[in-house]
């Protein structure tokens, strides 16, 4: 949608004023030189409105007028918020290099972290931009039926999907429709009281508008359409432990869904064709995201979240910055047992094989053991091609490692560009010296849909629909022609086998949850899917402990990362706070209308 990728700065955004002033307006004044909503009120200013809408998605809103900063963890990669705090991901680089995800990534964070405002004004500039054509479409007299219902379908779809990342993020978040305009004062919007449901049934009705008046075949690529929508809602429902709800949907989109150009969702033949910037067009397995662009002069248009999150070093081609290295409980996931299959329960048990103590200069053997071969179309690791770049150097003097103490030995490989990217002028260094690239961000895959639909299947009790469906996203990692290759052999010692069976709904969940886990790896999604699995325990078949969880992970990594040696993880993290500046905002007359989530 690389139409999508124009930033329209003349839309109006919410919660500007986090940033700007002390106003008590819930939405400020156009910037100078925008555009007015009446002089937008015709068919092409209301598509306008809703092109401005996708374009938030990837949270490159400027932090204040008048400035050339870009927003690099609001948007939609979730790279930290789903992230570095998970078991997934280390935030990597330096203590000292983008110091405010240190307490993110610790459990520590504060409701005065400013990281907090960019998520938050991220989310709220998506929801306005929708609002903002939702509220213009019965002014605009040009426009058909079928255009109105249409757009409206979009918008609300994108709303929907905006305040989804809010209550995922903070949980405890207000919901604001198209009636909010910019006169709109602060005490008009609250966000839910503790104890209070947070918003879903909002949330629900947005995005079954959009199910039900969305087609599959849309009128550009990078729309979201009809099974888009349908994959968000059963995701909301899941949030809920709705299993009976979420099912149906997930049906029709596994058995019908088609992309947004009216192909048949299918997985790409390859694991990694996921993540090519050369390979978007005619993907099949794409569902929903947001589309980069790189070489069209603009800092924003490229996957700007993901400028930081690229190996480091002189002799890297991208030499900035070491963020979002993935974390030796990650790399431990990927071994397998003699008939491929994941060593579910005691994976962490040992590590495997690094580069960390040896030299640069001595000779090193990467981890002989069978290993899942999505391992290194994820991890960088010494002594492993990585990507077309050759034999990837590890963690010494000349490697990819910024720092290993604070990061670990490996490197992120999903949003990296390969050299024939570069060559195609898909990506480059730019600025100061970061990476853009027109690599896309998948916010919904066609793998996670059907992992969530066999997650859905076995809490039913479904046990042979569920394996089929893991299976497939298995057997995709099992295909030959995917395994990363040195020369004419297998990089690694590759094993990737089928699931015979499930001997009980437990089992089954066990085993589809570590597939998510190692399938959608620094994609954005674990912290959220243990969350998740936490709040939904008393409804689940398989009851699970995110606070002993993660407050084992910090125990064992700790002993290996002293970066986060001794943080804790309690109730009170399964969500952010609120920022501060948004609830100092919000007191109208000594009354906060925007409240703390409880334990801030």
């Amino acid at each position: 949608m690389k139409e999508y990728r124009i930033l329209i700065v003349s839309m109006v955004s919410l919660l500007m004023l986090i940033i700007i002033s002390c106003s008590e307006e819930f939405l400020e004044p156009e910037p100078p030189g925008s555009y007015s909503e009446p002089s937008l009120q015709n068919a092409k200013g209301v598509e306008g409105m809703l092109i401005a809408a996708y374009s938030a998605l990837d949270g490159s809103w400027f932090e204040s007028w008048g400035n050339n900063r870009f927003n690099q963890n609001g948007g939609a990669s979730n790279w930290v918020w789903g992230g570095i705090r998970s078991e997934d991901s280390y935030k990597g680089t330096e203590p000292n290099d983008g110091v405010d995800l240190n307490a993110i990534e610790r459990s520590e964070v504060l409701p005065s972290n400013p990281v907090l405002n960019n998520k938050w004004g991220a989310i709220y500039d998506g929801v306005g931009k929708a609002n903002a054509a939702i509220r213009n479409i019965s002014l605009a007299s040009d426009m058909t039926d079928a255009q109105k219902v249409r757009v409206e379908a979009e918008a609300r779809a994108l709303r929907g999907f905006y305040h989804f990342e809010g209550v995922k993020v903070f949980g405890r978040v207000p919901y604001v429709d198209e009636t909010v305009g910019i006169d709109v004062a602060y005490a008009e919007v609250k966000n839910p009281a503790p104890g209070e449901p947070f918003i879903w049934a909002e949330i629900e009705a947005d995005l079954l508008f959009a199910y039900n008046n969305l087609d599959g075949p849309m009128p550009n690529p990078g729309r979201i359409n009809k099974y888009a929508a349908g994959a968000l809602l059963a995701k909301a429902y899941m949030f809920q432990g709705k299993w009976s709800q979420a099912e149906p949907i997930l049906d029709d989109i596994v058995g019908a869904g088609t992309t947004s150009t009216g192909e048949r969702l299918a997985l790409m033949p390859r694991f990694y064709d996921n993540f090519r910037a050369d390979m978007e067009n005619g993907n099949t397995e794409s569902m929903f995201g947001y589309e980069a662009a790189f070489g069209d002069g603009s800092i924003s248009n490229g996957n700007y979240e993901n400028t930081l999150n690229q190996p480091h070093g002189s002799s890297a081609p991208t030499n900035c910055c070491g963020f979002y290295q993935p974390s030796q409980n990650l790399a431990n996931s990927f071994k397998v047992d003699g008939s491929g299959l994941p060593l579910l329960d005691t994976y962490n048990d040992s590590d495997i094989v690094t580069d960390e103590g040896v030299a640069s200069t001595d000779p090193f053997t990467p981890e002989q053991g069978p290993l899942d071969a999505r391992i290194d179309w994820t991890i960088g690791r010494r002594g492993i091609p990585f990507l077309d770049w050759g034999i990837n150097p590890g963690s010494g003097s000349n490697g990819y490692v910024r720092q290993l103490t604070n990061g670990g030995p490996y490197n992120p490989v999903k949003t990296v560009p390969t050299l024939a990217e570069f060559d195609a002028q898909l990506a480059g260094v730019i600025d100061w010296g970061f990476t853009s690239t027109a690599k896309n961000v998948q916010i919904v895959r066609y793998a996670d849909v059907l992992l969530l639909a066999a997650e859905v299947k076995a809490e039913l009790g479904k046990l042979s629909e569920a394996l089929d469906l893991v299976n497939e996203v298995r057997a995709r990692a099992a295909n030959p022609d995917g395994f990363v290759m040195n020369g004419n052999s297998p990089a690694a010692n590759y094993s990737v086998g089928l699931y015979p069976s499930f001997a009980s709904q437990a089992d089954a969940l066990k085993a589809i949850r570590f597939e998510r886990k190692i399938e959608l790896a620094q994609e954005g999604h674990r912290f959220f899917d243990l969350v998740r699995w936490h709040e939904n325990s008393s409804n689940s078949a398989l009851p699970f402990d995110i606070i002993s969880y993660m407050n084992n992970y910090y125990q064992t990594e700790g002993a290996k990362r002293p970066h986060i040696a001794g943080s804790t993880f309690e109730a009170r993290n399964l969500y952010n706070p609120i920022p501060q500046s948004v609830i100092a905002q919000s007191t109208v007359n000594g009354v906060e209308n925007i409240s703390q989530n409880p334990g801030y």
